[in-house]
């Protein structure tokens, strides 16, 4: 395992399958020893499989020219030749592995809408700071927001699922405020005035975004409650 030296690295041959039967049984008994790395392998294992049902679907569906042009993956015109009638090997294969090739990188576009953590406007960050769940709060655009669930990331930090006309997002607090993780298209409302787990409202990016943090069950009202009276001071 010499060139493994790493956590991460040795997690990652684990979900792979790429460790010995000897490192696979050392590293089972390093999770053991380690909760904190066996809370990231399975908040890792949990983001492969909804990757990997993601992507199913997707690559069972008939790629469209369209899509492939703005991919680049479009198959060359041909140049003018005398006629073949036995095509070359990479004409036969590009359009199967082009269409692979698009639907994985249509799922990256879906779980990946935003490249980096940007933070909120002071006016949302304000309301996140202090709205509870299911309630809502008037911008001064005129725009209302609606906090839906908080719920504490692996890391630490305290991220608040949210709707914001017909967005929902994952903003996650820091020292400097709260900072966007993820938006996504709203879906369908719900009936019910639960507060939803983790990952409830329904959308490709927001269901990735909650894998990729890790975040716990949500905060039920109280906890909530308290949370915002003391300023969010438990980091």
């Amino acid at each position: 395992m010499t060139d493994k030296t790493t956590p991460e690295e040795r997690l990652s041959a684990w979900l792979d399958g790429a460790l010995s039967p000897e490192e696979a049984a050392a590293f089972e008994a390093e999770l053991e020893r380690n909760p904190e790395l066996a809370e990231r392998a399975a908040s890792w294992r949990a983001n492969d499989s909804f990757i990997a049902g993601a992507l199913a679907p997707l690559a069972d569906q008939p790629i469209g020219d369209d899509l492939l042009a703005q991919m680049g993956l479009a198959e060359p015109q041909p140049m003018p030749i005398a006629a073949n009638d036995n095509p070359v090997w990479w004409r036969r294969s590009w359009v199967p592995v082009g269409g692979a090739l698009a639907a994985g990188l249509a799922l990256v576009l879906v779980l990946n809408q935003r490249p980096a953590a940007l933070p909120l406007d002071g006016g949302l960050s304000l309301a996140l700071d202090t709205t509870p769940a299911l309630q809502q709060a008037r911008l001064a655009d005129g725009r209302t927001i609606e906090p839906v669930l908080t719920a504490r990331a692996a890391d630490g930090r305290w991220c608040r699922e949210y709707r914001l006309a017909d967005q929902t997002g994952i903003a996650c607090r820091t020292g400097q405020g709260w900072k966007v993780e993820a938006e996504g298209k709203t879906p369908a409302p719900q009936t019910g005035g639960d507060i939803q787990l983790a990952g409830g409202a329904g959308s490709a990016a927001i269901n990735a975004a909650h894998a990729r943090l890790g975040t716990a069950d949500p905060l039920d009202a109280a906890g909530e409650q308290a949370l915002i009276a003391k300023g969010w001071g438990d980091r």
